[in-house]
């Protein structure tokens, strides 16, 4: 209900002297509440001392609600003193007119601060419940709490002969004020501060509002003379005016149109005209005074009714609107599952391929699904219908030319209440087959990497390799020339052909086991998760890189322990990964001296997983330890820098971790942690 303050300034605390801008205002509050006295004690009915309408209680209230809470007592002063001028013109007793001012100062400041307190909402957006506390409280309470104190010094001065009647007459007078004055002034000052912007129509339609208002208001209590043959239909001849003025310019409308109806009334009535003379002054303000209250109450509930209807509709509109464009943006299609009745709605945005207009139920939903994933929704459903509505899966549909997208549909029911089970579904689905083809497309691309890392790996390692084929063949060759030698005697020793026989078939098994080792890291395809023994892991990869580690002088210090758990992990990968640290430590420590380069592998369990350690004692790590992890990042002369970065992918891709930290006196200390294999379940499958 409040509007933005005249004071533009910014003070400190809550009584200070107002600026010269603001002392303006104040004079000119003071003097318009001047001349709203006079025109007060104007609108009385002739022999009478009752003010059928006081409109200065409107208008200060008025002014309070739109200034400071810290000029309060500046206005207030400014308007008592004035009120104070008139009564000591009119001759009023100095001890009554002190009393007067006392008592409207009392009332209008405790309207004032009541509304301020209670009412957040600026007039013009006001709800029904504050409306209806505006009534209660501005237009009732206040009114008829302070007139016991008026009237009481009002019958103890002689200006009123009966107590309760004097008491109902400041009562009405005040209601009346309040209702039709103080929204009127607020919604105008409003208006006038946001510029007065309409349509040519809308003009149009008030001018010719407020014409045919005046004209019945003239004819109802200005033109027809008072009597017996006055007609009481008149009186109600300018309500559906108002009803359509509170319809169609709301609140601000309807206060202005009461706001004629009540100047024309009063006007006519003390032109001794319309249907409030037939009986005493006294009684013929209360009949004019009620008509009014009563027209203008139901008036003001309605147009707050209407304005609050006509604003949640705007706002749906535009909730809409959004939803729908946000849905639009995203492409995600809103459905709507009536599990009572069977009926699904759904905003197909051709990610179903349903025909405009098509009926759609579970079951043509479900013949659209690829027959590998119904189990996997049908389950979800049942789900949805027995945990409160929540509603997740992902499947494929199949078109109508044979084509599959991807679907991630997400729903939830609006109305479960405890355990009832839910009779509609509000949902989603969006068209993820992008997403899922790029996922493809990136594990296939880590698939390539991870082969060419093993490709670099097996060519650093070929002299190695060259080295563990040329032991047997070397001595399949010397047993070959051996049993040829013996096969040409006379009477060869078969028992030693036999033996050379069962040398060359292990020296020929040997060399098939390094050859297979090497096709299976060369190896492309999918990755298996599986539980494998980490120990004959680690043992068969020493095995395969044991004549470089010669070569480079490295001695190896194996820690494993000999009780393991399995772990989590693809064979070929994981053996692929602690290569890759091995030749790494072998790099780091190839500027020590020769019995300086150690080697240690350590494995342990620790907090369900199960630790591998590659250790070595080289030049130790960068400041920035996660940089080293980093794609095309290298500390090598000549290295590409995928290899650590690779190594975490795959390491991350098996449900595990890869990290690096100092070592405990100097070098470096590379940890993969793998998932114990009694941990497996279905989130372990293939890749």
């Amino acid at each position: 209900m409040l509007a933005d303050d005249f004071d533009a300034t910014t003070t400190k605390g809550a009584f200070e002297l107002p600026s010269l801008r603001t002392l303006a205002g104040i004079l000119a509050a003071g003097a318009i509440y001047y001349l709203a006295t006079r025109a007060a004690w104007v609108m009385t009915f002739p022999d009478s001392k009752v003010s059928l309408f006081f409109p200065p209680h409107a208008i200060l209230v008025s002014i309070l609600l739109l200034v400071p809470t810290r000029h309060w007592w500046a206005y207030l002063l400014a308007a008592v003193s004035s009120h104070f001028l008139a009564t000591q013109q009119e001759q009023w007793p100095l001890a009554y007119a002190l009393q007067c001012e006392a008592f409207d100062a009392f009332k209008i400041a405790l309207t004032a601060a009541a509304i301020r307190m209670l009412i957040k909402s600026p007039l013009h957006l006001l709800s029904l419940r504050e409306a209806i506390l505006f009534v209660v409280i501005a237009v009732t309470l206040i009114p008829a709490g302070t007139a016991l104190w008026g009237a009481a010094f009002t019958v103890a001065y002689g200006y009123g002969t009966e107590y309760w009647v004097e008491w109902r007459n400041l009562t009405i007078s005040n209601a009346v004020t309040t209702i039709v004055l103080v929204p009127a002034i607020l919604i105008g000052v409003q208006q006038f501060r946001s510029g007065f912007k309409a349509e040519r129509g809308r003009v149009v339609e008030a001018g010719l509002l407020v014409l045919v208002i005046s004209a019945l208001g003239w004819l109802a209590f200005g033109r027809a003379a008072a009597g017996p043959d006055t007609s009481p239909a008149l009186l109600y001849s300018p309500i559906p005016l108002l009803i359509w003025a509170a319809l169609r310019f709301g609140l601000g409308g309807m206060s202005a149109s009461v706001l004629l109806i009540t100047i024309l009334a009063i006007w006519g009535t003390m032109q001794g005209r319309g249907p409030f003379l037939a009986q005493a002054p006294a009684e013929n303000a209360l009949a004019l005074q009620l008509f009014i209250l009563v027209a203008a109450t139901p008036l003001l509930l309605l147009s707050v009714v209407i304005a609050d209807e006509r604003r949640s509709k705007e706002a749906l509109r535009v909730s809409e609107q959004r939803m729908s464009l946000a849905a639009e943006s995203a492409q995600l299609v809103l459905w709507d599952w009536d599990l009572t009745r069977d009926i699904v709605w759904i905003q197909d945005r051709g990610i179903f391929g349903f025909p405009p207009n098509t009926a759609v139920d579970h079951a043509t939903l479900a013949g659209s699904v690829h027959p590998d994933d119904r189990a996997v929704r049908d389950a979800a459903i049942m789900r949805a219908q027995s945990n409160g509505g929540h509603y997740e899966s992902e499947f494929r549909v199949i078109l109508g030319d044979g084509s599959v997208r991807w679907i991630a549909a997400r729903g939830r029911s609006p109305a479960v209440v405890g355990n009832d089970k839910p009779t509609r579904i509000l949902g989603i689905a969006i068209d993820v087959t992008r997403q899922k083809q790029v996922a493809a497309e990136a594990e296939l691309q880590r698939e390539e990497l991870a082969h060419l890392s093993r490709v670099a790996t097996i060519s650093a390692l070929s002299g190695s390799l060259a080295h563990e084929l040329n032991q047997p063949l070397t001595s399949i060759l010397a047993n070959t020339f051996a049993g040829k030698t013996i096969a040409s005697q006379q009477a060869p020793d078969l028992a030693e052909i036999r033996a050379i026989f069962a040398d060359v078939d292990s020296a020929a098994s040997r060399a098939g086991d390094i050859i297979e080792r090497m096709r299976t890291l060369l190896r492309r395809g999918h990755v298996a998760l599986q539980s494998i023994d980490v120990n004959e892991s680690l043992e068969e990869l020493l095995r395969l890189a044991r004549t470089d580690l010669i070569a480079r002088g490295v001695s190896v210090t194996n820690l494993a322990t000999g009780d393991l758990p399995l772990a989590i992990s693809d064979r070929v990968q994981l053996q692929q990964i602690l290569l890759n640290l091995i030749k790494n430590a072998c790099d780091a420590m190839q500027t020590n001296a020769p019995e300086d380069r150690k080697l240690t592998l350590t494995t342990s369990v620790e907090e369900n997983e199960l630790r591998i350690g590659v250790l070595d004692c080289g030049v130790g790590l960068p400041h920035d330890v996660e940089s080293m992890f980093q794609p095309f990042h290298s500390t090598k002369e000549g290295g590409l820098g995928m290899g650590l970065s690779i190594c975490r992918t795959l390491v991350s891709a098996h449900g595990g971790r890869l990290w690096a930290e100092p070592g405990a006196k100097r070098g470096s200390a590379f940890y993969v942690a793998l998932p114990l294999a009694s941990r497996r379940d279905a989130s372990y499958k293939s890749l």
